[in-house]
This record gives structure tokens, C-alpha cells and sequence, in this order.
């Protein structure tokens, strides 16, 4: 094997059948890209106008709240779900290739109601510490809190049934409830809420977005039971609760730290300059995060096929779907930077009054956004195989370099130092991710690697 491991890669299978199966693979990702690609698209755009309405209804300073208090919540919906959305993902394909219903539909029921129990728990956990700090704040803090985390099992769930959807191959339905209908019908009601309450704040917010949640999870199950394989209906369910819960609970502190590091940014940012501050460059990260567009658009399909590449130990069409993958997100990433250098400062503007201020911290994000982007899917490539301690590592020097960089920067800079450390934080997970998959797994993921021809290429 080669030093670098992108020029010969052990354990390929290099018979015909393999070919053709790494072609067949490809010609899946390919046409489940296009149609993921599109509603990611739609997803992130419905996002940012939904953000943009609600920043413009409820003014700067609710607004930031309102980000404060769903940066928390994403948080503690990752703490909730303890990674049985990725466990799903990591099972359920090998489970339907073995024919193994009974797993399948024990998997749906146990993992469901395992997590629906966790997310309780976490609520009820989530509002006393809102009750008990919550005399420093007001009572729109407060309530906007205690609403956000009483939404917190409609979105673990909504989560699950996208991830039971994701694992059946079905790229287009994995976002289609989650990331179109959810903001199409907080649209809705945004601005029926509008017309009807007189008091706009990040309460009416809050509860417009527990209710479009709720709306999307009830259509989302019931197409999941729709949909749901002939085979698998009326079986005996099966469990193995004790692997899924071994399983996720590593998976989980990587979900955790991940989306923990994600958010980081927007928590410091909170605490040291004041949820005034917060709005403007919350509404720049959803700006900078259509630059992960068609990542998101290629992972939906990528994640399972990761994951069966490797138990088929056929690390030539590993490397391939990975290479690929990687080359669509960065040219995806590369378009969104270049739009936002030019109409950036102008879109900001439309969120209100002053939001122009977060241009420059919305660059810095792009660009670590992109650079990022150039390791390709390295922490799918971690998760989706035996290292996920590994990638909870990494992850986690990452954000100890981002609180380092917030510290130092944010009572300087503002928004910009938090941008800066939220970048970094990127940049140095991603890139000790890489270089442990390039000598360890003997995968090269990054836009650099070698395609293997014979698996196809996506178009």
C-alpha cells in the first residue's frame, strides 16, 4: 500500500461482479444526488426566507433570541436522540440486504420509542434549569425556552423517521418533510401569526415552529408506514437493544460534539456580547450554510453506501463515491462563496436594520466553509465505520481550538472573532479526520483522491 493509501488499496474486490456492482453503486448516487441536490436546494432557500421573515417580523434583538434559544435545543436534540438516528443509518441497510424484517421493524419500534423516552426526559430536565436561572431574564426569555424544549420529542422524532427513510435509499423523502415542508409551513404560519397576534417576539416564534414540526412528522410517519416494505409488514419484531444502544451511545457523543461545535459560536457569541449581537450573524450562518448544499444533497445517499462499501470491504468503491462526493461539495461551496462576496452585504440588509454588519463574518465562514469542504466526508468516513472514538476526538480538538479563538476574539472582533473560531474549528477537525482516514482506513476522500473508473462518475 502506498503511503498516501489513494494509489493501491487492499481488499478491492477486482472481479467483473465488482465493477459492475461499483458502477451500479455509482449510477445510485448519481441519479439519488440529482434528486437530493434539488431538495436541498429548496430546503435551504425555504430556511433562509423563513429566517428572514421571522428577523423582519419579530426585529434584531428577539430575533437572537429566538437563535440563542434553537442553537440550545439543537444541542440537546442530539443529547436526546444518544445517536440512534446514525444507528439507524449504520444498520438498516445491512439489515434489508440479509432480509432480516423482523430486525427492521424492531429497529423502527425499539429505536423510536427508546428515543422518544430520552427526549422527555431531557425536556423536563432542560425547563427546571429554565426555572431556576430563569429569574436573571425575562418572561419572553424564558418562555421562548421552555417552548423550545417542550419541542424537543417532535424533533427527535422527525429526525428518526427522516433517518428510516435515508437508510431505504429514498434521498428525495429524507429532506422533503424535514427541510421543504417544515419551513414551508412555518411560512404559512408565520405569517398567519402576523395577522393575528399583536405581539411579535421570539415567543410567537417559538410556538410557529413547534407547530410546523409537529406538522412535518405527522406527514413524514405516515409516508414512512406508506411506504413501508411488503415484506416487513406484520413480522415479528426483533431486537438487538443492547447493540443499538452500544452503538449509538459512541455515535452519539460524535452527534454531540459535532453539533455542539456547530453552535458553539452562537452560544459565546450570546454570552459575551448579548443576544443583540447574535441576530445579524445568525442570519450569516444561514447565509454560509447554503455552502454545504450539495454535500448535504450527496450525504443523503453517501452515508449507507459508506457504510455497505466497508462491511463488502470494497474500499475501491469506498474511495470512489467519497472522491466524488467531496468534488460535488466543493463546487457547490465554491458557487454560494462567490454569490455571497458579490450580493452578500445586500441579502443581509433584507433581514433588517443594521444585519449588514455580519458581511465580513459571513465571508470568514465561507471560506473555512469551503476549505473544510476540500477533506471530503470525513467524518461519515469515521462514523460509518469502526472509528467513530476517533472522529469524538477530533471533533473535540476542534472545539477546544474554537473556544480558544472565541475567547481571545469575540470581546475584540464581535461576530468576526466568532466566525473566526467557528472556521477553525472546521478546518482542524476535518483535516485530523483526513489525514487518519488517508493512513488508517488507506482511503484517499479529498478532492485529490483517484477515481476508480470502473465505478462510474457522477455527471
Amino acid at each position: 500500500m502506498s503511503s498516501n493509501g489513494a494509489d493501491v488499496i487492499e481488499g478491492a474486490p477486482a472481479t467483473p461482479q465488482g465493477a459492475s456492482e461499483r458502477a451500479l453503486m455509482a449510477r445510485l448516487l448519481r441519479r439519488g444526488a440529482s434528486g437530493a441536490f434539488i431538495v436541498s436546494v429548496a430546503g435551504t432557500g425555504l430556511g433562509l426566507l423563513t429566517n428572514l421573515v421571522m428577523a423582519r417580523l419579530i426585529g434584531r434583538a428577539e430575533y437572537g433570541l429566538y437563535a440563542l434559544m434553537f442553537s440550545w435545543v439543537s444541542v440537546l436534540m442530539m443529547v436526546a436522540q444518544a445517536g440512534q438516528d446514525i444507528s439507524i443509518i449504520r444498520f438498516l441497510p445491512s439489515y434489508i440486504q440479509d432480509r432480516a424484517w423482523g430486525k427492521v421493524r424492531g429497529l423502527r419500534i425499539g429505536v423510536g420509542l427508546f428515543v422518544l423516552a430520552t427526549s422527555v426526559c431531557v425536556a423536563i430536565v432542560g425547563c427546571v434549569v429554565v426555572h431556576h436561572v430563569g429569574a436573571q431574564h425575562s418572561a419572553g426569555w424564558r418562555n421562548t425556552f421552555y417552548i423550545g424544549f417542550a419541542m424537543l420529542p417532535v424533533l427527535t422524532q422527525l429526525q428518526q423517521s427522516s433517518a428510516m427513510h435515508r437508510a431505504f435509499k429514498r434521498p428525495v423523502v429524507t429532506g422533503m418533510y424535514s427541510s421543504v415542508m417544515r419551513p414551508a409551513v412555518l411560512l404559512v404560519l408565520l405569517g398567519l401569526a402576523s395577522l393575528i397576534v399583536a405581539r411579535r417576539d421570539a415567543v410567537m416564534a417559538a410556538v410557529c415552529v413547534a407547530l410546523a414540526a409537529l406538522a412535518s412528522l405527522l406527514a413524514s410517519g405516515w409516508h414512512l408506514t406508506r411506504a413501508w416494505p411488503a415484506a416487513g409488514r406484520g413480522v415479528k419484531p426483533s431486537y438487538e437493544a443492547r447493540r443499538w444502544v452500544t452503538v449509538g451511545g459512541q455515535l452519539s457523543l460524535l452527534s454531540i460534539i459535532i453539533v455542539g461545535g456547530a453552535r458553539l459560536d452562537v452560544m459565546l457569541l450570546g454570552a459575551i456580547m448579548g443576544t443583540s449581537d447574535v441576530g445579524p450573524y445568525y442570519a450569516a450562518i444561514k447565509m454560509a450554510s447554503f455552502a454545504f448544499f450539495a454535500s448535504q444533497a450527496v450525504n443523503v445517499v453517501l452515508a449507507p453506501m459508506i457504510a455497505e462499501r466497508y462491511d463488502a470491504h470494497d474500499m475501491h468503491g469506498l474511495q470512489s463515491v467519497a472522491v466524488q462526493g467531496a468534488r460535488i461539495g466543493l463546487a457547490g461551496a465554491l458557487a454560494v462563496a462567490l454569490f455571497c462576496a458579490v450580493a452578500g452585504k445586500w441579502l443581509l440588509g433584507l433581514f433588517g436594520h443594521d444585519f449588514e454588519e455580519a458581511y465580513v463574518p459571513l465571508l470568514v465562514l465561507l471560506l473555512g466553509y469551503c476549505t473544510s469542504t476540500c477533506f471530503g466526508e470525513v467524518g461519515f468516513m469515521l462514523s460509518m465505520t469502526k472509528y467513530q472514538k476517533q472522529a469524538s476526538f477530533f471533533v473535540l480538538v476542534g472545539i477546544i481550538a474554537n473556544c480558544i479563538a472565541a475567547v481571545l476574539l469575540v470581546p475584540r472582533l464581535g461576530a468576526t472573532g466568532a466566525a473566526i473560531g467557528a472556521a477553525l474549528s472546521l478546518v482542524v477537525w476535518r483535516g485530523l479526520s483526513w489525514r487518519f482516514v488517508t493512513t488508517r482506513l488507506g482511503v484517499e476522500p479529498s478532492i485529490f483522491g483517484k477515481l476508480d473508473r470502473g465505478a462510474g462518475v457522477i455527471r
